[in-house]
Order: structure tokens, then sequence, then C-alpha cells
């Protein structure tokens, strides 16, 4: 008996997809939606480029530690989580082009879906097992000491001005800045509330009717004109920014689809209900002071954008914090005990850990993009490995990725554009050199039929 019981325990569900995960990877990758593309826009919501080689060799042994948050290999799992999870959502894009409909027909495909689910556990320890290392739990907690911290925590959050804010107006442009910010709220607000629904089926008492009436405001109570994504696509437009779904995926910061992503992955996941409601609560509550200082970020550096979507969320969701804490976690501390406090307060303490990892990394994307534009180069530094040399063909493409070293960049031959965001591309021509942050985003395109470029891992002197 105990040798058949063994027997089963080595093929758990569990254990046969971390055999095979890198075969069904491979296989996933096949689908003509994800492979390497020559453009860095794509054309319609389902094109999502996925660096196939990057992909393929990363380290999936080891889930992302904190200091790896700014790195290629969060970036590539976290747009795999998106791609996966998205594959759930209808996107319908705009006109009748043949393209676009085998494109459609490919990001649907359900045998690709179905791989894509069997890959979604191992991607999603992967990507948020480290919250687990930084958040700890100390003590005993009842329903009075848990929402006493929650309410004077967002209330000490009120008195503090946002230092993302303040990185955009002290940028050396802040028109550009306040677009990159937009940019990367774009993959959330643009389908807002579709990880929320994903929590909804099923029967759970009052805290689901609680729960879809916090839905139904994001859907604008039916009315399109006033659905939540509806005005973040007039936000998009008064910018001067396209408005189609995932046309910015290549500007995508790996910690700002980690907010996308945690949202699903939780709701997703119905054994982390309470951890959840405990996200619910800190992103609803914490978005009317955040919102209240975008909104007039903007207004000053951008006086024709359209605001409504950031106002009506300063109003709106005061009435859903209070909501989603007396309605909804009050009430279930109170049907399910005190055990669920721990889980509810996690979920409060990782979106609020993620949130600030995405600001802080907006902010460096940000300084990066104002230092090309100063032409910055560090006084000293030291050379740590030797360079790699690259050749590419006119119009060649690199898509985004990141570098785990402050990394000496120089064309040696031809020109390619070197493109920090989508918004400022800047001209690299032979002998022009340039340093690339560890971890900040880049792509380029080749300008010349024979293009020739080096890179080099550096370490930077203190005060260069």
């Amino acid at each position: 008996m105990n040798k058949i019981i063994n027997k089963l325990e080595a093929n758990t569900p569990s254990k046969h997809i971390q055999q095979h995960f890198k075969e069904l990877l491979n296989i996933y990758l096949h689908n003509p939606c994800f492979t390497d593309a020559a453009f860095l826009n794509p054309p319609n919501p389902y094109v999502r480029p996925l660096r196939t080689s990057d992909t393929l060799n990363i380290n999936y042994d080891s889930a992302v530690a904190l200091p790896e948050v700014y790195t290629n290999k969060n970036l590539i799992i976290n747009k795999l989580l998106l791609n996966i999870y998205e594959q759930d959502l209808l996107f319908l894009a705009n006109g009748n082009a043949c393209e676009a409909k085998k494109d459609f027909a490919n990001f649907y495909n359900p045998y690709y879906t179905a791989i894509g689910k069997a890959l979604l556990p191992k991607l999603e320890q992967l990507a948020f097992n480290f919250l687990k290392d930084e958040i700890e739990i100390i003590g005993n907690w009842t329903k009075p000491k848990l929402l006493d911290y929650l309410i004077n925590t967002i209330l000490e959050q009120e008195k503090e001005t946002s230092e993302l804010c303040e990185a955009i107006v002290g940028s050396n442009n802040p028109i550009r800045a306040a677009k990159m910010l937009l940019i990367q709220m774009a993959p959330d607000f643009l389908s807002e509330a579709s990880a929320m629904a994903r929590a909804l089926p099923g029967s759970f008492g009052i805290e689901q009717s609680e729960l879809m009436k916090v839905f139904i405001d994001e859907y604008g109570y039916g009315v399109h004109e006033t659905k939540h994504s509806t005005l973040f696509e007039a936000t998009m437009l008064s910018a001067n920014l396209n408005p189609t779904i995932h046309y910015y995926y290549n500007d995508y910061l790996a910690t700002s689809l980690m907010l996308v992503n945690y949202f699903h992955c939780i709701c997703k996941n119905k054994s982390d209900w309470f951890k959840y409601i405990g996200t619910l609560y800190y992103t609803e509550a914490s978005i009317p002071h955040f919102n209240k200082q975008i909104s007039k970020t903007l207004k000053n550096i951008l006086p024709n954008i359209n605001t409504k979507y950031f106002d009506e969320h300063v109003h709106i969701d005061k009435h859903h914090r209070r909501m989603v804490l007396e309605k909804i976690i009050a009430t279930s501390i109170d049907k399910y005990g005190e055990e669920i406090i721990e889980d509810i307060l996690f979920g409060f303490e990782a979106f609020k850990l993620l949130q600030n990892l995405a600001d802080t990394d907006l902010a460096k994307q940000i300084q990066f993009s104002d230092q090309l534009d100063e032409s910055y180069f560090p006084s000293n530094y030291t050379l740590l490995a030797e360079s790699l040399t690259f050749n590419e063909t006119e119009l060649e493409i690199t898509s985004a990725h990141l570098h785990a070293d402050d990394e000496l960049f120089q064309v040696t031959r031809g020109e390619l554009i070197f493109y920090p965001n989508s918004l400022s591309p800047i001209i690299l021509k032979a002998n022009h050199r340039i340093v690339i942050p560890k971890g900040r985003l880049h792509s380029t395109v080749s300008q010349s039929a024979n293009t020739q470029y080096v890179v080099q891992p550096i370490e930077i002197s203190t005060g260069a």
C-alpha cells in the first residue's frame, strides 16, 4: 500500500507540470501571437511578442526575489502571466481586417489557452512567492485592531505627497513623464475591473452582493460612456496617446504588470479570497488621495487633458473603501472568525508593496529618459566583463528588455534608433555611446543594412 501511495504522490499534477514545464512553454510560444515581431507597437490586442529566445532560456527553477524585481526574468514572467490571464478576457479589435481575424483566432485558440492554464501555477509562484518573504504578520490580530490599522495606514498615507508626482513634475520633460505614467496605467485601466469579475461568480452571501455594487460602479452602471475604462480612453486621447488595448505593450514595466497580474492571481485562485479583499481595500482606499494629486499634476502639465477618470475615482472610491471595509471585510471576520485576518492583512500589505515598487520603477525610467536628453555619461567606471558584439540588418528590432548590470552601449557601425520609451527615441550613430542603467527598459531598431553595436557590463563609481 505504501508503495502505491508513494507512486501517487510522485505523480501529483504539480510535479508532473514541473517536470514538463519547459516542454509546455515551448509549445505555448509557438502561438503566432507570441513570436518575435517586426514592429514595436502591436497592430491589434492579440499580438504580444515574447522574445522567444529569452523566454526559453531564463531560469525557471527559482522564484523571483525582491532584488530581482527589476530584471528581464521578472518582465518575461509577468508578460507570460498577462497574456495567459487575458486569454480569458474578450478583446475585439476595431475594424474588420483579415489579419486581426487571424490573430483573434490564434490568441483564443483553445489548445494554447489550455496549455497556458497548465503553466499558470508555476508562473504565479515564480512571480509572487517573494511576497511571503517580505511580509511578516506578527502578533495576535483582532477585528478592532485590524480595522484600526487599515484605516490609520491610509490616513497616514494621505498626509504625504506622491513621490511619483514629484518625479513627474521634476522631470526635464514633464509632458513626456506624465504620458509615461498614463502608458503604465493602460494595461490595467483600459480593461478595468476585469480581474474583479473573476471573483464574482458563485454563492458567498451578502459580501458577493456588496462586491457586485463596486463592480457595477466600475462598469458605469451599464452606460458605456461612464464605464471607467471608457473614461480612461478619453484621458489617453486627450493626451495624444493611442487608447488601443496594449498598443504600448513594448513599454510596459514589469512592476506595472505585477499590479494587474496580482489581482488576476488572487481573484482566480479562490483560496486567496481573503487576501483579495485586503488587496481590494488597499487599492480602493489609497486611490482617492493619489488620484487627486495625479489629476492636479496632469492639469498643470497638460492643460487640455481630460481628467474625468481620475476625478471620478476621488469621489467614488471614498464610497468604495467604506463599503469594502464595513460590508465585506468586517462582515467576513464576523462570519468566518479572526483566523482570516492574517490573509486580509497579507493582501493589504502585498499590494502596498507592489504599488511602491511600481512607483519607484517608473520614477527611475523617467530619470533614465532625462539622462539620455542630457547626454549623461559617467566620468569614472570600471569594466566588469568582456564586451559582446551584435550585428543587425536594416529595420531589425530588438524588443523591450532589461540588463542585470549597468552597461556601456556603443554603436560601432551604422545607425540605430534607441527607445527608452515610445515617446522620445534617440538616434545613435557610429561611435556614439551611452550608459544603460541596470533594470531600465529599452529597445532598438536598426537603421542600416549592417548595424553593429557593442555592450559591456560596467560598475559606475560613486558620484560619477
